[in-house]
């Protein structure tokens, strides 16, 4: 007889968790469990009478629950809209439940569709397929078999955004769902959840894990080991779930995962994806610019868009107010053109914007080689044009030149 390997894993499944942990930022052990819960997806070893999975995702405000969803969407679809959005705080009185079942035929409202219906949750996938993007399209890959292009079977992710905030018959409704993996809408027609994953999140828990956190540090000594004391704001989310909900409702799940409170080093690496973000935004805009931050302009951000009560949200809205409203005026006025490098600075009396301009025929280009192979990346910010983006919006405004004048003199094919 032969052992089997614990440490062997699979490629597909590797690849899903290394791309899952660069995208959500401070949560190891969630996308661990996550990464675990999907590996009985792909296996193919689930209960066929219930959903794919489903999962409880616990913890404070702005720390990565939706966000995980977006990339489990991407990781999947290759979209990370690919997924349908139930945003709970629209279904805190019961009659705004129809919008997701519909009404009886003959009924006001009855020729509406439903958000619950079978084609709406297929939609995703088929788009997909279309597209020929994500981990559902791979060829070879254990997913795109359990889920073939010619079967009429379609994968399905389900998000249930603050479901504290329903309505307790939304809960109901849930409980079938979770349980049987079926649900008849208003028009009798029946929906299979048994190939959806369907992850809820809520923020049920957050302060008693904040004030768990708070007891359980001195000044910068903290007392009990990380182990320890993520086990004890588990632990803390779990009993704050349990006086919320019932417990024939938690009981349903395959997972309750927690997240954890971000900390400084955390919000330096959202820092760095949001500035990736816009750089993106920036060279696909009308005017392609480059974009350096220094790193005492990242402290500064840092220092305004740190509220360890709301997450990482707070720092977003920084970067918007100081970084991106700032470049459109500067757009506008003409004082950002095309290959610009915007150099943000910060000075006693704020953020200081620096332009050094770009490039505008090949002898200057030429002149600021040679360029790397590597392309530029997600996460890299293209700083002094070491990925080579200079170089390519000077390529694409020749292009589009010689298109330009090749429509315009009549030459032969």
């Amino acid at each position: 007889m032969i052992q089997l390997r614990s440490e062997k894993t699979n490629e597909q499944l590797q690849r899903f968790m290394a791309r899952m942990n660069k995208m959500i930022v401070g949560q190891p052990r969630a996308i661990e469990r996550i990464t675990d819960s999907f590996s009985r997806l792909i296996a193919g070893v689930q209960d066929p009478e219930r959903p794919l999975l489903t999962m409880l995702f616990l913890g404070p405000t702005g720390v990565g629950k939706t966000e995980t969803v977006r990339c489990l969407a991407e990781a999947i679809f290759g979209n990370r809209r690919a997924f349908t959005r139930i945003s709970c705080q629209e279904y805190s009185a019961h009659y705004n439940i129809s919008k997701l079942l519909g009404s009886p035929p003959g009924y006001v409202g009855g020729e509406i569709r439903p958000l619950l219906a079978q084609d709406n949750l297929d939609r995703h996938h088929k788009k997909a397929l279309e597209n020929q993007s994500g981990m559902i399209c791979e060829a070879g890959g254990k997913l795109g078999r359990l889920f073939p292009p010619d079967s009429e079977r379609h994968l399905a992710i389900v998000l249930f955004d603050e479901i504290e905030k329903a309505h307790p018959k939304m809960w109901n409704l849930l409980l079938g769902i979770l349980e049987d993996g079926h649900l008849v809408l208003g028009n009798n027609e029946d929906v299979d959840f048994t190939r959806a994953i369907v992850v809820l999140t809520t923020n049920v828990g957050s302060e008693a894990m904040g004030a768990h956190l708070t007891q359980s540090q001195i000044g910068f000594q903290s007392v009990v080991d990380a182990e320890t004391l993520n086990r004890n704001l588990d632990e803390a989310a779990r009993r704050a779930a349990r006086k919320v909900f019932p417990h024939e409702f938690l009981n349903r799940f395959d997972d309750l995962i927690t997240f954890q409170s971000l900390e400084e080093p955390h919000l330096f690496q959202i820092l760095d994806n949001l500035i990736a973000q816009i750089h993106q935004r920036s060279l696909r805009c009308a005017e392609p610019f480059l974009l350096e931050v220094t790193p005492s302009a990242k402290r500064r951000l840092v220092e305004e868009g740190t509220d360890a009560k709301f997450g990482a949200r707070p720092l977003k809205r920084v970067v918007e107010r100081r970084l991106v409203t700032p470049i459109s005026h500067y757009i506008c006025s003409d004082q950002i053109r095309k290959g610009d490098l915007i150099t943000i600075d910060v000075r006693d009396d704020g953020f200081v914007f620096l332009r050094e301009t770009g490039v505008t025929n090949w002898d200057e280009l030429d002149s600021l080689g040679p360029f790397p192979t590597a392309k530029w990346a997600r996460t890299d910010l293209g700083v002094k044009d070491d990925g080579g983006e200079k170089k390519e919006i000077v390529e694409r405004t020749k292009v589009a030149a010689l298109a330009g004048a090749l429509s315009g003199s009549g030459a032969p094919e």
